[in-house]
């Protein structure tokens, strides 16, 4: 596999392409428009073609077999590069993993059939770049992976050593090469240094290298596959052995490069042969088109008749934009008189609008004047009529007294005739009066007391029972009403789950359904803001997934807020996002945060414990940082058990451990354990969480938790209203007993009234009965009292009269008072009126006043604007003037212009007589200028053709010369390589004393061998049909080396000899 060391033939400086152009001859330089083709197949005849003279070739096998054999003693010397060391398979054809290291010079790989050393050779060419179907083993890559595996890896390692070896810089004293293959179709190569540094994965690259070392890889004789072999040595005939000649030393190849050049060739003398054709079809249409411009000559008095008058419409046009000019100055004069005129306007207007203000002042101070002076004559009525009214509701007064002296007076008078009668009827009783029935009536009274008494102790007993009931009321209200407490918070929770629950299945697999409706809008308006420095990232419960649901929900209870929160990474950011909220009515927390890494390794709890920051799966490096600072994520313990948090908060695991989140017997509620401040465990309780989940965790398990819990709510409410139920029953019981009592209470109650109201008529009539002594006398004191008290009302009645008569007399003064200083504020009303209306007319006439000063210095503003746009206008037209001006000087210099003549009358002359000329160079077929454009058009075209015909025949000549040179060099390399092959036969055979020669007929494209078995001369040799089978095979085996040694390629491999 190695090859003797190489000597470098050809220094830097020397050429072998590099020829005498001025003396070379070529045999191709014939007529370029009819040229007949060349052959090149057949070789010229010369010293060394006539190498079958049998003393030539006896002299120079002599003189090689000499200087072989003088060589013998020699070391053989291994190269110093482009040899290779090692071969590396990995899951290839029949090898799971093999590696073999290659000696330095030559290398015999033996074993059994099938053993995999045909695998060996089929690696180096896969490796080095050859493709699949060169090794006759396989079509695709696919088929050389060992069964069972689904990707390949081959490995070639290749000397670099010495002055001459590829890179050393780069890959040093090896260069490793790597090809790895999948089933899938993916193919790669790596190339590697000595030390296994990746340089280059490019196929180009190790191309270069193979280039380089003249490893050829899919050259069929460089390396003999089974086939090729067993066809080479066994089978193949003179033909056969010359294709396999000719494609090892690659002249075949060379053959066909020359082949094509010589096509080439050909195809350039047939295009040559039309472009000179083109070129006398440009040579006559450039001596046309120059005809043309000679007669197109003969009318230049009409074009110079034409030239005046165009620059006469030159300046005819600035002229006339000159015009235009000057009439802007007479508008502009004008136009500052009218402004004048406005301005003068303008201060008249003003002062009449001064004088009207001022009039209009004095008319406000009149009526303002009497509108003060109205003023106390109207306090002065209010006076009057604030007496008025007192004297009004003195008199009212009066007689609302007078009708109660009245109704007091008749009722003094009904007393008088009321105690008369009494006295009357005292008269009669004392006459009738009699003492028999007063005993028994005594004792009609005690019995009926008695009957008082019993009715009473009957009240009072049941009385004392209604305080139990009133107790026992009481006590049924607040049990109901502790029953009812309960019960609403209770059916909200049930409500607040369902929607929940209903929440969950409607979003599922959505979980912007947790946060608020306008996060969507956010979120779109933070992605196509293109102004942050950094994106912001959140809300965080986007970015942080749970892997364990059964904690969902302790830890969105914990987390709170800190899920809807935005992180950000500057001042800058953080403003621009709030505005964002604000602009979308979605306000949320903002964190301010930085990029450095945080590394919690060295402080987290022991790794038997869950932790929150372990359950969770963030996204988000800004996230985590921000979880770990605020929440202490990676020190919080998640256990389930209440004894295990304990155990790690004082075990002696509890390094790191900063809090506890443990399960409670209530599902999705928690205790929190933490180190109070005196060195003990501090508790508190977690609520369950009763929102959506924000962070993004198994939907199925929450959805199903969540039936859960509503199924324990709706059970729980179901127990709260059954006990509502039942004390709101006992309530009413108790209110019944109460009304049940009361009406029992009212009866007894009647019944001692009753009883109370016979004992209270006994009396009565037994009070009737008793001879009362004096009773006459009272009476009559009581009809003299009576008397005394009408002649005393009957006085109060008179000075109520009197006091009437008195208020009335007063009310019509101050009614007369009223009239007066009404009459005196009516008269100031009016003057005040017309003052007011005197103001109107003034202010109407200020008004129209402004009016006309306003107009007036509109007026004005309307002026300057027209002189402004008529400056502006004048402005334009000296613009235009100048650019008129400036394009008629490029034309010619001024000139002046025919008196009555205008740019329509100069444009009318213009037009008949450039239609004059058009129509004489229509008969020509153009005006001047194109005429003359068309004529340097083809007289450039004609010299630019005859020049690229003229590149192209130098090219020509070029390419036939350097061809047969190419030629004859390819013919010498033919000779040189088939006489050292021929010699080196010769001196292979002489190894084992055989003689013979290598036949090379170029003509009849044949190779073939004559061999002798020993040295003794009997003839010309036999042919290899006539010899032995080792014979042969060595002759076969020499013929192989033979064409090896001219070939000189650095690796040779040959599988099974």
């Amino acid at each position: 596999m190695a090859p003797v060391k190489r000597k470098r033939q050809l220094t830097e400086d020397e050429d072998p392409d590099v020829v005498d152009e001025e003396n070379a001859q070529s045999s191709l330089q014939e007529d370029t428009r009819k040229r007949a083709r060349a052959s090149y197949d057949e070789p010229p005849s010369d010293g060394l073609q006539n190498l079958t003279d049998e003393e030539m070739f006896e002299e120079q096998a002599t003189q090689f077999l000499t200087q072989q054999r003088g060589k013998k003693d020699m070391d053989n010397e291994p190269a110093d590069n482009g040899i290779i060391e090692s071969i590396t398979c990995q899951n290839f054809m029949c090898h799971s993993h093999l590696e073999i290291t290659l000696g330095p010079l030559i290398n015999f790989i033996i074993g059994h059939n099938g053993s995999g050393k045909s695998a060996i050779l089929t690696a180096i060419t896969i490796c080095l770049g050859g493709k699949a179907t060169a090794t006759n083993r396989g079509q695709s890559l696919k088929s050389f992976i060992k069964e069972g595996q689904e990707s390949s890896t081959l490995t070639v390692k290749i000397k670099n050593k010495s002055d001459s070896a590829y890179q050393p810089e780069v890959y040093g004293d090896s260069i490793i090469v790597e090809r790895h293959f999948s089933r899938s179709g993916s193919s790669n190569f790596r190339l590697k240094t000595s030390t296994g540094r990746l340089i280059s994965n490019r196929k180009a690259d190790l191309e270069e290298i193979c280039d380089y070392f003249a490893l050829q890889i899919d050259n069929p004789m460089n390396v003999l596959t089974q086939d090729m072999a067993r066809q080479f040595l066994n089978s193949s005939t003179p033909v056969e052995k010359y294709k396999f000649f000719m494609k090892g030393t690659q002249l075949e190849h060379l053959d066909g490069d020359y082949l094509q050049i010589e096509q080439s060739i050909d195809k350039i003398d047939q295009d040559l042969f039309k472009n000179l054709k083109d070129v006398e079809i440009f040579e006559e249409e450039a001596k046309k088109a120059k005809s043309l411009l000679m007669l197109s000559e003969k009318h230049e008095s009409l074009r110079e008749k034409i030239r005046g008058f165009s620059f006469q419409m030159a300046w005819a046009q600035v002229e006339e934009q000159e015009r235009y000019v000057t009439a802007c100055d007479d508008d502009l004069r004008k136009a500052a008189e009218r402004i004048e005129s406005a301005k003068q306007k303008a201060v008249q207007e003003s002062d009449t609008f001064d004088n009207a203000n001022r009039a209009l002042e004095l008319a406000n101070a009149a009526a303002m004047a009497l509108k003060e002076g109205l003023v106390p004559i109207q306090e002065d009525r209010d006076l009057v009529k604030h007496e008025h009214d007192k004297f009004k509701a003195e008199a009212m007064n009066s007689h609302a007294e007078q009708r109660q002296i009245k109704e007091v007076l008749k009722a003094a008078k009904a007393r008088v005739t009321k105690t008369e009668g009494e006295i009357k009827e005292e008269h009669r009783r004392l006459d009738e009066a009699n003492g028999g029935s007063h005993t028994i009536r005594l004792a009609e009274i005690e019995q009926k007391k008695a009957d008082v008494i019993a009715a009473m102790n009957r009240l009072a007993e049941h009385e004392n029972t209604a305080g139990h009931l009133e107790s026992k009321k009481q006590n049924a209200d607040i049990a109901y009403s502790n029953s009812q407490a309960p019960f609403n918070p209770k059916r909200s929770e049930v409500q607040q789950c369902e929607e929940r629950l209903n929440t969950l299945v409607r979003d599922r697999g959505h979980q912007q359904g947790a946060h608020k409706p306008s996060m969507s809008r956010l979120l779109n308006a933070i992605r196509q803001d293109d102004a942050f420095l950094q994106k912001p990232a959140g809300p965080l419960g986007n970015h942080v997934q749970l892997l364990k649901p059964v904690w969902s929900s302790i830890l969105e209870k914990s987390f709170g807020g800190a899920l809807e929160a935005f992180i950000v990474t500057s001042k800058q950011d953080q403003s621009r996002l709030s505005a964002l909220m604000q602009k979308v009515g979605c306000i949320c927390p903002i964190l301010i945060g930085n990029n450095a890494p945080i590394d919690t390794a060295n402080h987290e709890p022991d790794s038997s414990y869950d932790t929150v920051l372990r359950v969770l799966e963030i996204d988000d490096d800004l996230v985590r940082k921000q979880l770990i600072i605020n929440q202490a994520i990676e020190q919080t313990v998640l256990t389930e058990r209440r004894d295990d948090g304990v155990k790690a908060l004082e075990g002696p695991s509890s390094l790191h451990v900063k809090q506890c989140y443990t399960l409670n017997v209530k599902p999705g509620s928690g205790l929190r354990l933490t180190h109070g401040y005196g060195g003990g465990l501090s508790q508190s309780y977690i609520d369950p969480f009763k929102g959506v989940p924000r962070m993004k965790t198994d939907i199925e398990y929450q959805i199903n938790s969540q039936r859960e819990t509503l199924r324990r709510l709706k059970s729980e409410l179901n127990e709260l209203e059954s006990h509502r139920r039942d004390k709101q029953a006992s309530l009413k019981a108790c209110e019944q007993a109460i009304v049940r009592h009361r009406k029992e209470s009212n009866g007894l109650g009647i019944a001692v009234q009753s009883a109370k109201g016979i004992v209270e008529e006994l009396q009565d009539a037994l009070d009737r009965d008793v001879i009362e002594e004096g009773r006459l006398d009272v009476l009559k004191e009581h009809l003299l009292e009576a008397k005394e008290e009408v002649t005393t009302h009957e006085a109060s009645y008179e000075d109520s009269v009197v006091a009437i008569d008195k208020a009335r007399e007063s009310l019509k003064t101050s009614r007369d008072q009223m009239t007066i200083l009404d009459a005196r504020i009516a008269e100031v009303e009016a003057q005040v009126s017309k003052a007011d209306n005197k103001t109107t007319k003034m202010s109407a006439q200020r008004d129209g006043a402004l009016h006309l000063k306003n107009s007036a210095y509109d007026s004005i503003d309307k002026a300057v604007l027209h002189k402004q746009s008529v400056e502006k206008e004048r402005a334009e037209k000296v613009g235009i003037v100048a650019q008129f001006t400036e394009q008629a000087n490029k034309i010619c210099a001024r000139v002046p212009v025919d008196a009555g003549e205008t740019g329509e009358s100069l444009d009318k002359k213009l037009k008949k007589l450039s239609a004059d000329l058009k129509k004489h160079e229509d008969k020509l077929g153009g005006d001047k200028r194109k005429i003359a454009e068309s004529a340097a058009q083809a007289v450039e075209t004609y010299t630019l053709a005859k020049m690229e015909v003229a590149k192209v025949e130098e090219l020509a000549q070029l390419l036939k010369y350097t061809l047969v040179n190419r030629k004859d060099r390819w013919r010498q390399f033919q000779r040189c390589i088939t006489a050292r092959a021929r010699l080196q036969f010769f001196y292979l055979l002489s190894e084992r004393g055989f003689r013979g020669r290598l036949i090379a007929n170029h003509k009849e494209k044949k190779l073939d061998l004559n061999v002798e078995p020993d040295e003794t001369r009997t003839g010309k040799g036999r042919e290899t049909k006539t010899l032995s089978g080792g014979e042969k095979s060595f002759s076969t085996i020499c013929l192989l080396l033979s064409l090896w040694d001219a070939m000189g390629a650095p690796i040779r491999c040959l599988d099974e000899l």
